[in-house]
């Protein structure tokens, strides 16, 4: 798969990814936008994405995504992407702690996804770095400010969630 076949795929992925949330845990937000951005591998690892404390948008940073789309099966790229964006948005929705994070997207990737080698699952409890294992992640503290970059946005992307003006 190529990242812009990928791209006509995200909304899709994000609108699953809000179903799963709610099925789970009962919580939703509207009105987020997806902007990919190259923010590069860092010595020691690499960001997959971000959210901004009461902001709007999720930002998945495209170089890995780029390697993994190059080196890995749809199935994994999906799963990695599907992941990015799970775990962003439970950050959109107020849980800002990356511990608390990462343990509901584990808890909602294990009640969505009941097959245990599922990659989405596998990706949740055990980690990138079972399926990428020279891309460790890190996770960029909560008042991580990238500078310099250029934010490509995806167009309609929160498809589910339209609002309307009178």
């Amino acid at each position: 798969m190529r990242l812009e076949e990928l791209r006509g795929k995200l909304s899709e992925i994000f609108e699953q990814v809000k179903k799963d949330v709610w099925k789970v845990i009962k919580r939703r937000r509207a009105g987020l936008s997806l902007g990919l951005a190259e923010m590069g591998l860092f010595r020691g690892g690499f960001i997959g994405g971000m959210y901004f404390s009461g902001g709007t948008m999720i930002i998945m940073n495209t170089t890995p995504l780029r390697l993994i789309l190059e080196n890995y099966s749809d199935e994994i790229v999906l799963a990695y992407v599907y992941h990015i964006l799970l775990h962003e948005y439970i950050h959109s929705l107020g849980y800002l702690e990356e511990a608390q994070t990462r343990i509901l997207t584990i808890q909602i990737t294990r009640e969505i996804f009941k097959d245990s080698k599922h990659p989405a699952r596998i990706i949740a409890e055990e980690g990138l770095t079972t399926f990428f294992p020279k891309l460790p992640l890190i996770y960029a503290p909560v008042d991580y400010q990238p500078s310099d970059i250029r934010i490509d946005l995806v167009k309609e992307f929160d498809k589910g969630s339209k609002t309307y003006y009178i």
